[in-house]
């Protein structure tokens, strides 16, 4: 007969104390659940950022129209679709779109707890939960209207089913049907769940032994469903030739940008100096993984599985970046926070109570203060203020001057917000409301550019967001062939520069407001 182990038993969560935690499990989850609810309150009011404006676009049209849009951009169609009907329901606001964010969140808290005490026990259901709740990185994407934590949510479901298959002496064919509907929904929450679904191959053919009679065949039978379910959307977009459309432009990741999304998954989005601080301390964690590893305690199957979400998601990731074409974004690897807090708590189990009882508060005390400065910090990296530099464009540009947004996607908030004299414009020039992709920069083309688009205006607005690799190009063209007489900063690397193409008829230079 077959053995499952439910549990890791090298896991002092696992003790007679554990009992009377199920008492007081419902009313803590109660209270770590409303953690996010109260920092939505400070956040949720926040400038709306390039990718939320994009995403308000999107949905706004019907849902051939969705469809249309979201194939020609990096993701899949399940977020927007459904955030489609939510703002034809409850409302066309910022908060209503966000708020469907923050729904997944607040589901991800219990889904992740049941996922823990599945793997472990309550206690390290409740850490788990805790981590989630407090951490700085879902935080903040509970509040921005991307599909992020819809992303997540599905992942915590289907490794929850998961983790049953192979725990479980007889999996009902109610969770198998189960496991199949959420790896489908999955797919068409984001491109990067076929990483989830690799790590969970990769792991069944290391433990095969672990689960059922016929798995394979079950596990082949979900396979086909997804990828039949999947296959339309495919053709749907080669058909349509809109690969990359509206693909910004990435670069390849360094050991930095590895290490740095770690770091974010645990301290969120900080500072360049507070940041540097969380960085350096990576050795003394690695120390003591490593001391852990080496008190020879097995691994149950749990811990093993989720390291491998971890570390087979971001290594695909990785390789892909330098062999096809950059993918690695922190964001995109979202899902495998679940796994990587998880892990971090099956670590911890291996140490004396003292220490590990410390260790857990120590960080879960740490990311509760991350978020604190995340909030609080105006400055943070993650924070885009267009809302603040379209009211700076409104107050000062006047119907003889022109707005030039570069690149030219980030005109999605400027527009949003803006309700100005002035016309807008993008270097290169782009018409989104056409089909087609963004026109690529062409630095000989760029003068013309410039004078068809300021040939009839005084001063030239040019705001600079988001670099794909011309802005100090377009900025020095600028610089070198016009008087700057003004200039300020929003936010990291949201700029505006004021030029003077022109003198007003009596001569007089023309006043800018600070």
């Amino acid at each position: 007969m077959k053995q499952h182990i439910a549990i890791n038993p090298h896991m002092r969560f696992i003790s007679r104390p554990a009992i009377s935690v199920e008492r007081w499990a419902v009313p803590a989850l109660v209270l770590i659940t409303a953690i996010p609810v109260v920092v939505a309150y400070y956040l949720i009011g926040e400038s709306l950022r390039l990718d939320e404006t994009q995403s308000l676009w999107q949905t706004s049209r019907s849902v051939s129209g969705i469809l249309a849009v979201v194939a020609g951009d990096v993701h899949v169609p399940l977020y927007h679709v459904l955030l489609h009907y939510w703002r034809s329901f409850l409302g066309e606001g910022i908060e209503v779109a966000r708020l469907f964010s923050l729904l997944f969140f607040v589901l991800s808290i219990p889904a992740i707890y049941a996922l823990g005490k599945r793997a472990y026990s309550v206690p390290a259901g409740l850490l788990a939960a805790l981590l989630l709740a407090v951490s700085p990185f879902m935080n903040w994407y509970a509040n921005e209207i991307r599909m992020y934590t819809l992303f997540v949510f599905i992942v915590i479901v289907n490794q929850y089913l998961f983790v049953r298959l192979f725990q479980d002496e007889k999996p009902r064919d109610t969770i198998w049907a189960l496991y199949a509907l959420s790896a489908i929904l999955g797919v068409f929450a984001h491109y990067f769940f076929f990483l989830n679904l690799l790590a969970q191959a990769v792991f069944y053919f290391l433990r095969r032994q672990l689960f059922p009679p016929q798995s394979l065949h079950r596990f082949g039978i979900s396979a086909v469903l997804v990828l039949a379910s999947f296959a339309p959307w495919v053709w749907y977009v080669l058909f349509r030739g809109l690969i990359g459309f509206q693909e910004p432009l990435l670069f390849p990741p360094s050991a930095v940008n590895l290490f740095s999304a770690f770091s974010e998954f645990l301290f969120g989005f900080q500072s360049t100096a507070l940041n540097t601080i969380f960085l350096s301390s990576w050795p003394i964690a690695v120390i003591l993984a490593l001391v852990a590893l080496g008190r020879r305690q097995r691994f149950s199957p749990q811990t093993e599985y989720f390291g491998l979400t971890v570390l087979v998601s971001f290594s695909v990731a990785f390789i892909v970046s330098y062999l096809i074409a950059p993918v690695f974004l922190s964001r995109y690897l979202a899902f495998t926070l679940p796994s990587f807090y998880l892990l971090v708590i099956s670590l911890f189990s291996m140490y004396a109570r003292r220490f590990r009882v410390a260790a857990q508060w120590s960080l879960a005390a740490l990311m509760l203060l991350a978020l604190s400065i995340q909030i609080a910090n105006p400055d943070a990296p993650i924070k885009e203020r267009y809302a603040d530099a379209v009211t700076y464009l409104s107050n000062n540009a006047t119907a003889q001057d022109i707005i030039l947004v570069s690149a030219p996607f980030t005109i999605y908030p400027v527009q949003y917000y803006y309700r100005g004299a002035a016309p807008l414009s993008t270097l290169p020039f782009w018409n989104q409301y056409e089909f087609g992709p963004i026109p690529p920069f062409n630095a000989e083309e760029l003068p013309a550019q410039v004078k068809n688009a300021t040939r009839n205006y005084q001063n030239v607005y040019l705001l600079l967001s988001y670099d794909q690799g011309y802005e100090e190009s377009v900025q020095n063209y600028f610089d070198s062939h016009y008087q700057r007489i003004g200039e300020k900063n929003f936010s990291e690397g949201l700029n505006a520069y004021v030029y003077r193409l022109r003198y007003n008829t009596d001569g007089s230079a023309i006043s800018i407001r600070p």
